[in-house]
């Protein structure tokens, strides 16, 4: 009886600790993704643009992984092909739209940063209208 009700107590502890490391590590890159991206705000919109000088959407969504280890694509389109599309997307994944194609990264609270052709780098809500009927898909590399 003893050995049974140590083993309950003591599953749960050694099952986190094998799964632990890995999510931490997940867990810890997708914020420093985040926390890389909003250093860049205010940053200018550069058509073509792949620097801190100027960025465009995918330019500055590729600046920012490539700046956390990734070695991600160039275009939203390709973007879409490498990343795996996802209906739970978490912070630091990507969010894509149509009419133009559009491409940014998830910071949390329903909100997303990415380079704006009219106001370069910011913070946007997924919920504003323009946004809410151009949404494609979220795609994560998490996999």
């Amino acid at each position: 009886m003893r050995k049974t009700i140590l083993m309950l107590l003591l599953f749960p502890v050694i099952l986190t600790s094998c799964v632990s490391p890995a999510k931490n590590k997940v867990n810890s890159l997708r914020q420093s993704i985040v926390n890389d991206a909003k250093k860049c705000i205010g940053t200018p919109y550069k058509y073509g643009g792949t620097s801190s000088s100027g960025f465009d959407c995918s330019g500055f969504t590729q600046y920012i992984y490539r700046k956390n280890g990734f070695d991600i694509p160039r275009t939203v389109t390709e973007m879409q092909s490498a990343f795996r599309k996802t209906d739970k997307p978490s912070i630091g994944d990507i969010v894509t739209f149509k009419d133009p194609k559009h491409v940014g990264i998830l910071i949390g609270s329903n909100k997303f940063i990415h380079a704006s052709s009219s106001r370069g780098v910011v913070i946007d809500n997924l919920g504003d209208s323009w946004f809410k009927k151009r949404k494609t898909g979220y795609y994560t590399i998490f996999y």
